[in-house]
């Protein structure tokens, strides 16, 4: 065999791959400098060849698609910026350039009105108003209910709501408030005169406090005029004299029942004039079913008309709805068309095969009536096609148009704009009607605290009777802007914070008007009505709100120096305060600054050390001397930097000789060596993997990928030898 290194169809003495990149150099008796992936070299390092350590460019130029001026490029600063979140809340990540609807969205808000594209202000307080009694019915339904209406009493015409409450129907309407300046009291008859016109009308229900203890009370109202009320108070006279005291008040009893087995309302309606009802009577002894009327314009001291009474069926639940001309009412688990003229229960249209069915809503779109309900955990809502002389069909089975995922009840369905809201024990979908009746629903909004019992609408928004971050109030959705199929932009809205451990049962405008009213169920204690304050007339504002951003991560899961942040706010009617988010949900306080301060870039110190990603939320307080007054929040921009470990550019001057010798004289090598190793490190690079760098002058040892190799053959072919060889310059990255 010819001696080691003169057949070039040896094996190659090293081995190329290096998969792991973890290949090292084994000592020999020759005293090498550096070792590239286990292959070891000698370096000549001199003034045309030097070993150089150069610090990689770590920031490069990058295009954000996004539509936020000044945010083109990210050139030095890397920059972020919101202008507007009238796309609501409920993302996680502020992505702009993932999609461009992200780009009006955020994660989190309480208490503000994002909705005028470009600003975000504190949302109206709300009131409260007369106690609610009942509580969460045994089948699950909300214990009260509340339409809009409008009614005429005492030559004053009122806006304000029909509320079910149970065992009583009311009339609610925005506080009334009068100043009283004098009293008196004859034949059990009190009369009390006010500074101004009171405008409250016989029939309503008066709380008058601070005139003495004599006149102080509850009452309903049996005579008025213009500056004067009168209601039973049976005390000895008072002769008309000066006092001082206010009457406030903020219902009408429409219709009383006793609390006791019978007489309980389960459902009613109104048709703008009438108000219908179907109760639970005791008929000398016997329970009957029972429907009544009464004008929308009497009170509880005007007896109602009896429509029919019927033992054919026994109410235990029941629905009603005032939809297309006639009345649909949902008995137990049948369904009825009445007219409102009936004198008899008619024949039901359908009845469902299971007896324990829960029928919870009715709505009507151009096509056909739907009526929805549950039983056990199965939830679908049913459609009737109205027939060409517009009744309804009698049907032996009902056309189902859509069945939610088990477990997920329906408690309200509400046709507005061309759309179907479901609100259910799990949250809020939105379908698409088409043209023959048939819907399509899309995906959950949003994950509700408790179920979704009632929707209100206005212009282009519709209001979800919620819990807010665990107290009552509403979650309004924008049905004007679709963000995907149909998905919507939703944010939390109207709220009491007063208040937790309740459902949000109920919720309609006060008729003809913006202000929204909702009430909460009896929990052991009374819930309430809540009206929101007048935005018309310079309403209360709520005392404070937030705004939460998504995580901002600039597209890459890269750690950053999230560094400047400049918040673009009106300060003159407000203070705001900054606290930025970490991963875990911790919040650090970063400043803030005091009503009609100067605004300026905020250091965002916190948290400390590079971060992927970071959120920031922004607390506005209202006027210190007008609490009908707020700030103005337009928007932000954030300023980081890259945070990632900055890599070398190491450049070896490598001796690549058929034979060499160490700094001892010792010598190494074989004619063609200098091609074998040039193969061997070609074969690395072409691999493209990470590899190991071992520097045996410093000790330095690291993982790194081969920029650029070099090679200089400055050598001539000379008789027997090939002459090839030279000096080889690898550049090595560091990783």
């Amino acid at each position: 065999m010819a001696p080691y290194g003169d057949d070039i169809t040896e094996g190659i003495p090293y081995v190329l791959s290096n998969p792991s990149g973890s290949a090292t150099y084994q000592a020999s008796n020759e005293a090498y400098d550096i070792a590239i992936n286990g292959l070891p070299f000698f370096l000549n390092s001199g003034d045309d060849t030097p070993y150089r350590r150069v610090t990689a460019q770590y920031r490069k130029q990058q295009i954000d698609q996004s539509r936020e001026p000044g945010e083109q490029t990210l050139t030095g600063w890397w920059l972020r910026s919101q202008s507007s979140f009238h796309f609501g809340m409920g993302i996680k990540y502020f992505e702009p350039a993932q999609d461009e609807s992200l780009r009006f969205q955020y994660t989190e808000s309480k208490g503000v009105n994002v909705w005028e594209k470009g600003q975000v202000t504190l949302i109206n307080d709300v009131d409260v108003g007369h106690n609610t009694t009942n509580a969460i019915q045994d089948n699950g339904k909300p214990g009260q209910y509340l339409r809009s209406i409008e009614w005429t009493k005492s030559g004053n015409t009122y806006q304000g709501c029909l509320l079910l409450d149970g065992y009583d129907i009311n009339k609610i309407y925005p506080t009334i408030t009068a100043t009283v300046t004098t009293k008196a009291l004859t034949s059990n008859v009190a009369t009390l005169t006010t500074s101004t016109a009171h405008g409250m009308a016989v029939g309503m229900t008066v709380d008058v406090t601070d005139v003495d203890a004599t006149f102080n009370g509850s009452y309903t109202i049996t005579a008025v005029t213009s500056t004067t009320l009168s209601y039973a108070k049976t005390a000895g006279d008072v002769t008309s004299t000066a006092s001082t005291g206010t009457v406030q008040s903020n219902d009408t009893h429409f219709q009383d029942y006793a609390v006791v087995g019978a007489y309980k309302v389960y459902a009613y309606c109104d048709d703008g004039v009438y108000a219908y009802w179907i109760a639970l009577i005791d008929d000398s002894g016997t329970d009957k079913t029972a429907m009544y009327k009464k004008l929308l314009n009497d009170d509880a001291t005007v007896s109602p008309t009896e429509m029919f009474k019927t033992t054919s069926v026994i109410v235990n639940t029941a629905q009603m709805e005032f939809t297309k001309e006639r009345i649909v009412a949902c008995i137990n688990n049948k369904v009825f068309e009445v007219s409102t003229t009936a004198a008899a229960l008619p024949t039901a249209v359908y009845t469902h095969p299971v007896d324990n069915f829960v029928y919870t809503s009715i709505t009507s779109s151009g096509a056909a009536i739907y009526v929805t309900g549950y039983s056990g955990g199965q939830s679908n809502i049913q459609k009737f096609t109205l027939s060409t002389a517009g009744a309804m069909p009698t049907l032996t089975s009902a056309i189902t148009a859509a069945e939610m995922p088990v477990g997920e009840l329906i408690y309200r369905i509400y046709y507005y704009l061309g759309y179907m809201l479901i609100g259910t024990s799990k949250g809020v979908r939105v379908a698409v009607v088409s043209d023959d009746g048939s819907i399509a629903y899309g995906p959950l909004l949003f994950n509700s605290e408790q179920p979704v019992y009632d929707f209100a609408a206005r212009d282009r928004y519709v209001w979800c009777a919620t819990n807010v971050d665990g107290a009552p109030g509403t979650t309004r959705i924008d049905l004007g802007t679709q963000v995907a199929q149909l998905v919507f932009p939703y944010a939390w809205d109207t709220y009491y914070s007063a208040d937790s451990g309740r459902r949000t049962t109920a919720c309609a405008f006060i008729n003809g008007t913006n202000r929204i009213a909702f009430t909460t169920n009896n929990n052991g204690t009374d819930g309430a009505v809540y009206v929101e304050t007048d935005e018309d007339n310079n309403g209360r504002l709520v005392e404070s709100g937030y705004i939460q951003t998504g995580y901002i991560r600039y597209n890459t899961t890269e750690n950053k120096l999230f560094k400047v942040l400049f918040p673009r706010f009106d300060s003159a009617d407000g203070a705001l305060s900054i606290e930025s988010i970490d991963y875990a949900g911790s919040e650090y306080n970063l400043g803030s600054f005091a009503q009609t301060a100067l605004i300026q870039e905020i250091n965002t110190q916190y948290p400390v050390g590079p971060q992927e990603y970071v959120g920031y939320k922004f607390t506005m307080t209202r006027s210190s001397t007008d609490n009908t007054k707020g700030p103005l929040l337009t928007g932000y921009q954030l300023k980081a930097l890259p945070a990632v470990p900055r890599q070398r550019l190491i450049q070896y001057p490598l001796l690549c000789f058929d034979r060499e010798s160490d700094k001892f004289g010792v010598m190494v090598g074989y004619e063609g060596r200098a091609w074998d190793r040039m193969q061997q490190l070609e074969a690395v690079e072409n691999a493209g993997d990470s590899i190991r760098i071992e520097d045996f002058r410093t000790g330095e040892s690291y993982i790194g990928l081969i920029e650029e190799m070099d090679f200089i053959n400055r050598t001539p072919t000379d008789k027997r030898f090939s002459g090839f060889g030279g000096i080889l310059i690898v550049t090595i990255r560091s990783v």
